[in-house]
């Protein structure tokens, strides 16, 4: 095994996992007219890939030197910890969120605050459906994503351990289990979904485990974007965004796609399609060769700001689905015109930036300076 050397931490990966929540919240918020510039309409992948991806960037490199020092049972043991944190805070945002929209609901007599989320099983049903909460097997939607991430957690461990021996051996293992789910629909079940969990942590787990290999391959060696990788992973990202054709969404640009969706085939998010896969990998590679890790903008307050939203990524994730339920409130109560629209949006994401800031602060009234590189990615403590 080769000797992994340490880094400077690299900015952009705190940056780009921050504004990654900003565009989940943005889209999180049905009918928001600000989703229209967000990722997910300018290729196949979305924010939930570009996340995924750079959380298992981040454990790779948190988690490693715990398996220097214990092994694989001190892995798993701070692994299954982080898990368990984040299992806690799910559940908190599932009955804060339930309890916002029943609220909403019944105050305004509007049953699409639960029909809408999926929900409604729990006045149903309560203590079948609190039970099957508890066991993950009942995520409302826009709650569905931190249960993955449990299990990514859980996996964590045996991903180190795999790529200690062999990166190819790791990333071979984890795309032969990626086919497995796809072929078969191998996935976690559910009671108010046929086909199981919408986020499938049996394809998901290609994506975080892609991460973690990354950051191996990188303390390694200094990479460098080279011409024969970067051309193609341009051109995939030019083709991209022709078949999703954002120019249809403008009412005074051409309606017409070039390329129709149609004919690619299944582009599933539920089971991390490949063109999804290779999109979020072309985006990262280009990415890193445009931005510099030292980039001088990336240390101006406002990137700072987005910095700390990836750092603190768990709590910033609860926070901003719990306003993006009540940014739908406003838009449905006081109607969706730009005004409402513009305060909805830049109230949330100040909401979040500030409640970031604020958690740096706290850290460094306790001895930390707040500008001092930390390890609180939602899948690291």
């Amino acid at each position: 095994m080769r000797e992994i050397v340490k880094k400077d931490r690299d900015l952009r990966i705190d940056f780009f996992r921050g504004l990654a929540l900003i565009f989940i919240f943005v889209d999180h918020i049905p009918d928001n007219s600000w989703a229209m510039v967000t990722l997910k309409n300018f290729g196949f992948a979305d924010a939930s890939e570009v996340f995924v991806l750079l959380a298992g960037y981040s454990a790779g490199l948190a988690y490693w030197s715990t398996a220097d020092k214990g092994g694989f049972a001190a892995t798993f043991q701070r692994a299954s910890k982080r898990a368990g944190e984040i299992y806690v805070w799910h559940l908190g945002v599932l009955v804060v969120s339930a309890l916002m929209l029943y609220s909403a609901a019944r105050l305004f007599n509007n049953a699409s605050y639960i029909n809408n989320i999926a929900i409604a099983e729990l006045a149903l049903d309560p203590v079948r459906t609190l039970a099957s909460s508890l066991a993950l097997f009942y995520q409302p939607n826009m709650m569905n994503i931190l249960p993955m991430y449990v299990v990514l957690m859980l996996w964590l461990p045996v991903i180190i351990m795999l790529l200690r021996r062999s990166v190819a051996l790791a990333l071979g293992i984890s795309v032969a289990i990626w086919f497995l789910s796809t072929s078969t629909g191998l996935n976690f079940p559910t009671h108010h979904r046929t086909t199981g969990w919408f986020f499938n942590p049996f394809a998901w787990q290609l994506l975080f485990t892609t991460g973690a290999a990354v950051s191996v391959l990188v303390r390694r060696m200094e990479a460098r974007p080279r011409a024969e990788f970067l051309i193609p992973a341009s051109a995939y990202l030019v083709f991209a965004f022709i078949v999703a054709a954002p120019w249809v969404m403008v009412s005074w640009l051409p309606n017409d796609r070039i390329i129709p969706r149609e004919l690619l085939g299944s582009i599933s998010k539920h089971d991390l399609s490949a063109w999804r896969f290779v999109h979020v990998l072309a985006l990262a590679y280009v990415v890193a060769a445009v931005v510099p890790k030292n980039a001088a903008w990336l240390k101006h307050q406002w990137a700072e700001v987005i910095q700390l939203c990836g750092r603190k990524s768990l709590e910033i994730f609860a926070l901003g689905t719990l306003l993006s339920f009540f940014g739908w409130i406003c838009l449905t109560e006081l109607g969706s015109n730009q005004m409402t629209m513009w305060a909805v949006n830049i109230a949330g994401i100040a909401i979040m930036g500030l409640t970031a800031w604020q958690m740096a602060r706290r850290t460094s009234s306790r001895g930390a300076h707040w500008l001092r590189p930390q390890s609180s990615a939602l899948a690291t403590s």
